[in-house]
């Protein structure tokens, strides 16, 4: 098999769609047909089941996927240590990032990395954290910024802890929030856990039809009085109106963190080193 065949192969793992993998890889569905039946003919056995709503991965298909991923793993390291003969960093890095912290702190990282490390082919997507961190446990990206906790026993830097705050357009009493609509947002199940922890412990009722996952449109309901919310500081940078740090009955304060969560092997890579440097002196900053 080649490289290519190792990319067809997770990607058509992930996709569960010819059509869909076709489209990532620059090729036509006819094509990635024929090249799914040379590498089963090779391979002396099937991979995946055609079916109406896409393709089935077989038992022996699932199977073999861990060696695939790292093969293509292995492959993606030795072209970035090649592919600096003459001392310049280069290479490619593969990064996730929360989108709360692209958004309010990525530009900053970005800029400073791409003028100092130019020649770095970076390629970055932005997802909720726990997305990337199933994206981190498949070996899809080389390291994640991600917010929250999330089980971890390899590297892991904590990059900030910030205060959870009570956010309303006015002072109020807590008792009286129950007369207003709770703004809810899909986080991950540490913060969800934590909103709710405290909600029990001051006798707040969860109640609201307000599902929003957009901080924009949150922060235009609650400057209007309408509803209130619980977010964490970085998303208040810009706001003015009431934002109150929590605490839980025990004094314990309501936190987030943020991690620059990394597996030691891509810790290797020069361009990832310098990544993490970055992102660290731009935190300390």
């Amino acid at each position: 098999m080649t490289d290519k065949d190792i990319e067809i192969l997770k990607d058509l793992s992930e996709t569960h769609n010819i059509t869909k993998t076709a489209q990532r890889l620059f090729t036509t569905q006819s094509a990635l047909t024929k090249r799914i039946q040379s590498i089963e003919q090779e391979l002396g056995c099937q991979l995946f089941i055609r079916s109406k709503k896409g393709v089935i991965l077989t038992p022996i298909s699932e199977a073999i996927l861990p060696y695939v991923r790292a093969i293509q793993q292995n492959l993606s390291q030795i072209r970035s240590l090649a592919a600096n003969p003459e001392g310049e960093l280069s290479g490619t890095l593969q990064v996730g990032v929360a989108a709360n912290y692209a958004r309010f702190q990525l530009a900053d990282v970005l800029e400073a990395f791409i003028d100092q490390y130019p020649k770095v082919d970076i390629r970055l997507s932005t997802k909720r954290s726990p997305d990337l961190y199933q994206a981190l446990l498949a070996g899809e990206i080389n390291l994640a910024i991600i917010r929250g906790e999330f089980p971890w026993a390899e590297g892991d830097i904590v990059l900030s802890e910030e205060p959870v705050c009570l956010v309303t357009r006015d002072e109020m009493d807590e008792t009286a929030l129950n007369a207003l609509p709770f703004i809810d947002r899909t986080s991950d199940i540490s913060f969800d856990v934590g909103i709710s922890r405290w909600m029990n412990e001051h006798k707040i009722r969860r109640q609201s039809g307000l599902q929003i996952n957009d901080v924009d449109t949150i922060m235009q309901l609650i400057r209007r009085g309408i509803g209130w919310t619980v977010l964490p500081e970085i998303c208040l940078q810009n706001f003015e109106s009431v934002k109150k740090p929590l605490r839980f009955s025990s004094g314990e304060a309501f936190t987030r963190r943020t991690h620059l969560l990394y597996r030691p092997d891509y810790f290797r890579l020069p361009q990832v080193q310098a990544f993490v440097e970055t992102v660290m002196n731009c935190a300390h900053h």
